[in-house]
């Protein structure tokens, strides 16, 4: 509140609506044509671009050409308040503005139907002032949320940008470990497959980082061709890789982890020529909630897994025993035998 110079109590009025850079556009829906006349006219005076329909079905295909910022939209027509209930099933205009009116005063049920329709307000064209102030304030509040919107957009968009390694699009270190966290601190079965690409640094030496960089991408996308559904894949630094498993044992988890071994050994970098075979040794933790392993002691697990896969000859895979020590052992009874049986040693050492 405030007062004028005469000393009159006046309310103050709410700030104007955000500028906008163009006409917002207002569809009016009316079966009468007059009515229809009347709210472009009042609509063009407030700077809005009307488009006029005259039913229900004309509605969808005008949406089909342009997405209104506003819908006005007669209570009294045929399937008026079908419309209104099936505007908000539909995505793009869920959280248009639908204000229904009528030429006169309409009963207080049929206006109770339409806001239980869907509708976000009601007023009569015989009260043009109010009918402007209310089309204002709900364009007003669409901006408002669509401001929303995009900020929470920005922000998930930048949330998942943090997360995301920007070389191969996999999920960075930070994220692995906090997906690991969660699903230790849960008690969920997940194998955490460590992969390293054998003698990654020959590659960078001979032919340039610029083709390293190319390699690491290709065994990127080879993981991600044979992910399952729910697992998860990360680059955790230089050229190792980390794939979660969630729901598994751990002879499923050699079995899995084999097969992403043979399918980088199957790879062909053209940069590498024929002479060079990309492989990469694999170690493998499986965790089953017993035990009160951290989140920490099962990576430390894997990553031993790996160096014993990386110094028994490479290019195959190692499985940690469930409950094993998490520092390398002096026999490899910490370790699934048969794992360091299978696989065969590297092309190159």
């Amino acid at each position: 509140m405030h007062s004028d110079p005469k000393g009159l109590w006046i309310p103050r009025l709410s700030n104007a609506p955000s500028i906008v850079e163009r006409k917002e556009c207002i569809l009016v829906v009316h079966e009468d044509s007059g009515a229809r006349e009347r709210l472009m006219k009042m609509m063009q005076t407030d700077g809005y671009e009307p488009v006029l329909l005259e039913s229900a079905d004309d509605v969808m295909a005008a949406l089909g050409q342009n997405l209104p910022d506003l819908i006005l939209l007669d209570i009294t027509m045929a399937l008026g308040l079908e419309l209104c209930g099936e505007l908000r099933m539909l995505e793009p205009t869920r959280d248009v503005p639908i204000i229904l009116t009528s030429e006169k005063a309409a009963e207080e049920e049929l206006v109770a139907r339409g806001l239980l329709a869907g509708a976000d307000d009601y007023v009569a064209a015989e009260r043009p002032t109010e009918l402007s102030a209310r089309v204002r304030v709900q364009l007003r509040n669409k901006r408002y949320r669509d401001a929303l919107q995009r900020v929470r957009g920005e922000r998930e968009a930048f949330r998942r940008q943090a997360a995301v390694d920007p070389l191969t699009g996999l999920l960075n270190r930070r994220a692995l470990a906090d997906i690991i966290s969660e699903k230790v601190i849960a008690g969920e079965p997940v194998a955490v497959l460590f992969i390293d690409i054998d003698h990654f640094k020959t590659v960078n030496d001979r032919f340039g980082h610029a083709t390293g960089d190319v390699v690491l991408k290709e065994v990127a996308d080879c993981l991600k061709r044979g992910m399952r559904s729910g697992d998860h894949c990360g680059r955790y630094g230089g050229e190792e890789f980390v794939l979660l498993a969630p729901g598994i044992v751990s002879e499923q988890a050699y079995r899995m982890a084999e097969r992403h071994r043979l399918a980088i050994a199957g790879l062909r970098v053209t940069e590498l020529g024929d002479k060079h075979r990309v492989t990469a040794s694999i170690g493998v933790a499986v965790f089953e909630a017993e035990g009160g392993e951290t989140s920490d002691d099962l990576l430390e697990r894997a990553d031993t897994a790996l160096y014993m896969a990386k110094t028994t000859g490479r290019n195959r895979v190692v499985v940690a025993r469930d409950g094993a020590a998490s520092t390398l052992p002096a026999k490899p009874s910490g370790f699934d035998q048969l794992s360091l049986a299978r696989g065969r040693a590297g092309s190159d050492g």
